[in-house]
């Protein structure tokens, strides 16, 4: 065995600019994939963050009816046993109580549909970005004027407002069914970096919208955040039916927003259509590679076979070759790999106020690195590259030493 893996490294030393590609094309693969994939995870990470953690939230509560049609009449009326329930359950790390509605808002340029948000600012601060996210003015004050509304720029420019300038909100009053009108001072002025947000949604205190809607004490949403935001995505959580009662009902973001989980699980597909183009490749480069050699060595090959040597042997040592080279380019590979990844990750992608399928990237996109792409990958990778020594190998073994020997290099 000694003797086949000695053969082997001086073989692929014979045409070292040969072999030294043949391992540039292996070890490109494998790096390219290890930066597909670690974009992959930044990229569904990102917009899963995006899509709950920049406004709507890892879960929410809803009247069990309320989601047919969000319809405003249906409420949560026992918020106070909803949020024991929750600040008891060690999963919940923030929430936050929302009454919302459709409604209209209008200044003296425009009027425009919007949907009106009633928060109480301290909760709301701790489960979306909307504090985060202010560019002018002043976020909701609980103890401040009534009279506080806080828009997004877009919506500001369409509206042709800005600090301090006038606004009347008006939503249906479910209480007295009729149109209620309020008048409101812009306080503030956000950019989430969301058409869908920054254009559709206006913030005021949640005693003036749930005065506005005639819903009471209730309010029509309870968005919260857990400790560990990759268990939102488990739809046979526990903890759903722990939170849920006979009026109401606790889903994960894969329940409440379905067309985005079905995006995010054919990413997972991604990574496997470009490891099929970029084997594909590979192979044939192996397969070219491994065919030039034996093709320089078919004398060789007629004498060993003549003398006695097994079929066997040459078999293997054809898979040794292939073996040693894909060895190589796995450390070249994963080096490559892991250095321009770690790279752009500190670097980062930043795609401004570009929406994914829906899905603002409201985050700069950094790559990263994880333990697959040092362990599956690279077997992957090695499997790749023996399959494609398999046809090299069946062939130098069934060289005929008789035709072999007449061959002259």
């Amino acid at each position: 065995m000694s003797l086949t893996w000695t053969l082997a490294v001086r073989n692929i030393l014979r045409n070292k600019r040969r072999s030294f590609l043949t391992i540039l094309l292996i070890s490109m693969t494998l790096a390219i994939l290890i930066f597909t994939d670690g974009y992959i995870k930044a990229m569904t990470d990102v917009m899963v963050r995006s899509a709950t953690r920049l406004y709507p939230g890892d879960a929410q509560i809803h009247n069990i009816s309320y989601l047919a049609e969000r319809d405003g009449e249906k409420t949560i009326t026992d918020v106070d046993q909803q949020i024991n329930s929750l600040m008891a359950e060690p999963l919940v790390a923030s929430y936050s109580l929302r009454a919302l509605d459709f409604g209209m808002v209008s200044s003296s340029a425009n009027n425009i549909a919007v949907q009106v948000v009633g928060v109480d600012a301290d909760l709301e601060a701790s489960v979306s970005k909307l504090k985060l996210s202010m560019i002018r003015g002043d976020y909701l004050d609980n103890a401040g004027s009534e009279l506080q509304i806080l828009l997004g720029g877009p919506l500001a420019d369409l509206l042709e407002v800005d600090l301090g300038d006038r606004l009347v909100v008006s939503v249906n009053n479910y209480q007295s069914d009729d149109i209620d009108q309020r008048l409101f001072r812009v306080s503030g002025i956000f950019e989430m970096k969301s058409k869908f947000f920054d254009e559709g949604l206006v913030f005021i205190q949640l005693p003036q919208a749930q005065a506005m809607m005639g819903i009471g004490q209730g309010i029509h949403e309870i968005a919260f955040n857990l400790t560990d935001e990759s268990l939102s995505g488990v739809k046979d959580l526990a903890l759903w039916s722990r939170l849920a009662t006979p009026q109401t009902v606790a889903e994960g973001w894969t329940t409440l927003m379905p067309d985005l989980a079905a995006i995010l699980a054919l990413t997972g597909y991604s990574l496997l259509i470009i490891g099929t183009i970029l084997f594909v490749v590979a192979t044939l480069g192996v397969i070219n590679a491994m065919f030039m050699s034996i093709y320089e060595r078919t004398y060789e090959f007629g004498v060993i076979l003549a003398i006695g040597t097994r079929r066997t042997s040459v078999f293997n040592l054809i898979l040794i070759e292939g073996f040693v080279l894909c060895l190589l380019a796995l450390v070249l590979g994963a080096a490559l790999g892991a250095g321009v990844t770690l790279w752009v990750g500190a670097i980062g992608i930043d795609y401004g106020s570009m929406d994914v399928s829906g899905v603002a990237l409201a985050e700069i996109l950094r790559p990263e690195l994880r333990l697959l792409q040092f362990t599956e990958l690279p077997f992957a990778v090695l499997v790749m590259t023996l399959v494609a020594c398999l046809y090299p190998a069946i062939h130098a073994a069934r060289i005929v030493p008789a035709k072999a020997l007449h061959k002259s290099l």
